[in-house]
């Protein structure tokens, strides 16, 4: 990346930093008393783009549905004709009945070998138009093909490459079940991070170890970063540690690529410096109203409501 790019990308941060708190209107529609999250979705941090929750929706925003029920996760969803594309690379899914069931981005460029453990179907080795798929499934079980619904609006459950489970997936991949409270989370090895305002407190995998310690190698870090807000997971984001955005387009991520030591402010750890790249693109998907989520007042942020730590473990 150039010089114009890095000034473009930092002038395309302000701008959207300054817009944020200005368009954004509070919105207290009641949560959802079932499942993952609140009455709305959105994607992309500073951004803010309403998602269409449900197959009503997504057809009257113009998004194309597949023709084939896949028993892990339902429907895809594309936005723009029948495949995903790298302007447009987030997919959803719907079940049978119509009901969120998934969401997945598609990632251009080569990644880590841990990583690829996690994508949906082979990578792709030709040049591509898909690149390759990481999806996370919201339901499963027969709910998804048999027309069956719940009252969870967004979905139940949380489990990143569900194909795994099935046998549908390359023999060496894995699918991974995330906790929906930090609890849980942080009982299984995942490491608690920074909180900011919209999103909640990261948690962040590594591949490579059995515990919370992080390895700080860019390679194990597991491609889904999940957020909590008082306990309860609220958002994820893909990683890629390859730069999705392009010069004059952000393509659907976060308007900039995070350099190391931004990636780094989504954690509390000094010792933090993700070897292996240099620059991370990072996708959020938001499961309720990022206006509702605050983080606690007794943290101590870099700026207000930015990489808020308790007070000892604040990056300097």
């Amino acid at each position: 990346m150039n010089q114009l790019f890095i000034a473009v990308s930092l002038l395309r941060t302000a701008v959207c930093r300054n817009l944020g708190p200005t368009l954004g209107v509070m919105d207290h529609t009641a949560h959802a008393t079932h499942g993952i999250g609140g009455s709305k979705m959105e994607r992309s941090f500073t951004e803010y783009v309403d998602l269409p929750l449900g197959e009503s929706a997504l057809s009257a925003a113009g998004w194309t549905k597949s023709t084939k029920c896949d028993p892990v996760i339902g429907y895809m969803w594309t936005q723009k004709g029948p495949a995903a594309t790298k302007s447009e690379p987030l997919v959803l899914y719907t079940t049978e009945a119509g009901q969120m069931s998934g969401v997945g981005v598609h990632i251009y460029g080569e990644l880590p070998k841990p990583q690829q453990r996690w994508i949906t179907g082979p990578p792709r080795s030709e040049p591509g138009q898909n690149g390759y798929r990481i999806d996370v499934a919201f339901r499963k079980g027969s709910i998804v093909c048999s027309g069956a619904s719940s009252d969870a609006l967004i979905g139940d459950t949380l489990i990143v490459n569900p194909g795994a489970m099935e046998g549908e997936s390359p023999s060496d991949a894995e699918f991974k079940e995330l906790s929906l409270n930090q609890t849980g989370a942080e009982a299984t090895g995942w490491h608690r991070g920074s909180c900011f305002d919209g999103m909640g407190t990261h948690s962040f995998f590594d591949t490579s170890v059995a515990s919370d310690v992080m390895s700080w190698k860019a390679e194990n870090l597991f491609p889904v970063v999940a957020m909590y807000h008082e306990g309860a997971i609220n958002a994820i984001f893909f990683a890629s540690w390859v730069v999705q955005q392009d010069m004059w387009s952000a393509n659907e991520w976060e308007p900039v690529p995070l350099w190391d030591w931004a990636m780094c402010k989504n954690t509390c750890d000094q010792d933090c410096t993700f070897e292996g790249t240099h620059a991370w693109s990072t996708l959020h998907v938001y499961f309720r109203d990022h206006n509702d989520v605050k983080c606690d007042p007794l943290l101590e942020c870099m700026v207000p409501g930015v990489s808020c730590c308790p007070k000892a473990d604040v990056l300097v």
